[in-house]
């Protein structure tokens, strides 16, 4: 899959994009699309999955304001948005009109739309998203949260970079062969790298036999914050300042001595 995408400059006159279209967030999201586009120019059209994988640093976006606006793009004509066995998928629209190279691809990952319609697609319910077409191997859920979005918000929570959904697929891959907090500690521990890097974390703790959460329950201790640890001290050595003078002592003379553990 190509890591770049043409952008044709007839959008700039495009009915679709500038009048259909009523607001800025919908246009933005549109472009973006296009780059994390397949060859073919598919790819998932799950709201969370887009939310994790394409606007991962835009922390005022909610899922819920994706799921409207891939609604609006679908309406507009410019996407055709549409499930297949459970699961939403997004085709855009003419996409090989305006894109080189083409020639070179082999197949698609994701299922072929079916005849495009305008009509608003008939999303599936959560519970049929998340349980009803998802395999022992994807792994279970955690207060009605599938694993799959579980791990996807925990690489957007520490901020590691994803090379699209196959690379998503692949670290989920781990789900069956090892407990999801095994594969939660490697993200922590890949903060601000990759998901490959957490992969080859993940190889390490399968090859040590490190793959239930009894065994790797040292790292699950909470870690001291030499950080917060100075900021309390800080303000204990205030505080006790603050009674030395409310006392009618000399400010200068004040000495702080740490409290005995005896």
């Amino acid at each position: 899959m190509a890591e770049k995408r043409m952008i044709s400059k007839v959008i700039s006159i495009s009915k679709k994009f500038n009048i259909l279209l009523n607001d800025h967030f919908s246009r933005l999201l549109y472009l973006l699309l296009i780059p994390h586009s397949d060859d073919f120019g598919r790819l998932t059209g799950d709201p969370f999955k887009i939310k994790a994988l394409i606007l991962p640093m835009m922390k005022e976006v909610e899922w819920e304001e994706v799921e409207k606006t891939l609604g609006n793009l679908h309406a507009a004509g410019l996407i055709n948005w549409y499930e297949s066995q459970g699961e939403m998928y997004i085709q855009i629209i003419n996409f090989d009109d305006h894109q080189q190279g083409l020639h070179k691809r082999t197949r698609s990952k994701f299922p072929e739309p079916p005849t495009v319609s305008r009509n608003f697609p008939e999303i599936p319910s959560e519970q049929n998203r998340t349980e009803g077409n998802r395999t022992e191997e994807k792994g279970t859920e955690q207060n009605g949260v599938s694993s799959e979005n579980l791990i996807l918000s925990w690489i957007n929570k520490y901020q590691l970079n994803c090379k699209g959904t196959f690379q998503l697929d692949e670290i989920c891959s781990y789900l069956g062969m090892m407990d999801i907090e095994v594969i939660e500690l490697s993200i922590k521990q890949s903060e601000k790298k990759s998901v490959a890097y957490a992969m080859t974390i993940l190889d390490r703790y399968k090859r040590e036999g490190k793959t239930t959460k009894e065994s790797i329950k040292q790292h699950l201790q909470p870690v001291p914050d030499p950080k917060t640890d100075k900021e309390l001290e800080a303000r204990r050595i205030e505080i006790e300042r603050n009674k030395w003078i409310a006392g009618g002592r000399n400010p200068d003379e004040f000495e702080y001595r740490p409290a005995s553990n005896d």
